[in-house]
């Protein structure tokens, strides 16, 4: 496979991935909005996440989320190794499923209105951060593809090692820089812009 070709196919499932992401989303912010109790027992579970990216004012820590991040992604790489089962596949629903949660609950408290939330809590560093792990998900799953076409011997003529420094090089120099300027941005800007609109912190 050419690197074009590689790069095409990664775009084509990175856009089918961030559709479904979406729709999840959208689904699930209105399953936990109608069922409050639910998604406060999922962010309880998430709190020690969250408490281990923060410093001791409460703040976000830059390096913290960014490590967070990049292991998040790198893993979503990583299970594309383990053919047949797709496992990619669970990082975006359970991504769908944390902030459909947030959406749910903000707007079941009132606190949190959906749309000011998406605009002014998650697209600031969302526009940098989804499309990370929207590739880094693609990247997984063609992955996952590709060593199962193999294991079934239907990709005799692909060599995989190119594919793998293909990978490689597109997680360095594509993904982790839009993950490091989306931890900036959650960091200092998002919540800036959430206690402007009325929100507050992130």
């Amino acid at each position: 496979m050419t690197d074009k070709a590689l790069r095409k196919r990664l775009l084509r499932t990175a856009v089918w991935v961030g559709a479904v992401f979406v729709v999840l989303t959208a689904v699930f912010a209105v399953y936990f909005r109608q069922n409050a109790a639910a998604a406060d027992g999922l962010m309880a579970a998430y709190l020690p996440k969250v408490q281990s990216m923060t410093n001791e004012d409460g703040s976000l820590s830059v390096l913290r989320l960014l490590r967070n991040n990049i292991f998040a992604s790198a893993l979503c790489v990583g299970l594309g190794l383990v053919p047949f089962i797709f496992l990619p596949a669970f990082s975006v629903l359970s991504n769908a499923v944390m902030v459909g949660a947030v959406l749910g609950l903000g707007a079941a408290s009132g606190a949190m209105p959906v749309a000011k939330t998406v605009i002014f809590g998650l697209l600031p560093h969302g526009i940098f951060e989804l499309p990370a792990f929207f590739l880094s998900m693609a990247m997984g799953l063609c992955l996952c593809k590709l060593l199962s076409r193999k294991l079934l011997g239907r990709a005799k003529d692909e060599k995989l090692l190119p594919v793998l420094n293909a990978l490689a090089k597109l997680f360095v120099l594509g993904v982790l820089p839009l993950l490091a300027v989306a931890a900036v941005v959650e960091c200092f800007v998002t919540p800036a812009l959430m206690g402007w609109a009325g929100l507050g912190a992130a």
